[in-house]
């Protein structure tokens, strides 16, 4: 596998510094974990008597070409931490760089379609995120 990023690909995951897979088609959502308590017997149920933010993550979903290669999925067995870096427009210098640390790889799926080849998409969670340049 290569170190890197290729042809059609844009990003990679890596595991202290070694690239384990390249990646197509990521994206990244920015979310708010929430604590909601209600009450029973108030004028209305449905409204929650408390609704306050607590920490926020990063949500980050993408795909690799399948290979018989398993670190993705021994990734989600052994809850092993992983960097998942994406280069949107490629990794010339100037290019965005959107770097995802300490992500823990909470679903995998594997894909079979009559169309295209076989394709792993995961979705993962990280607590930190860092937006630079190559």
């Amino acid at each position: 596998m290569s170190s890197f990023l290729g042809v059609g690909i844009n990003g990679v995951v890596q595991i202290g510094g070694t690239a384990i897979a390249n990646l197509k088609n990521a994206s990244f959502s920015i979310k708010n974990d929430t604590v909601e308590e209600f009450v029973t017997g108030g004028t209305n149920p449905q409204q929650p008597a408390l609704l306050a933010a607590t920490n926020q993550h990063y949500e980050i979903k993408a795909e690799q070409l399948w290979t018989d290669n398993n670190a993705i999925n021994d990734a989600v067995a052994s809850g092993t931490s992983v960097t998942i870096i994406v280069a949107p427009k490629g990794t010339t210098t100037g290019n965005p760089k959107y770097t995802f640390t300490g992500c823990i790889i909470t679903q995998v799926d594997l894909k079979w379609d009559s169309k295209s080849a076989v394709s792993d998409s995961f979705t993962a969670k990280a607590a930190t995120a860092a937006v630079g340049t190559f």
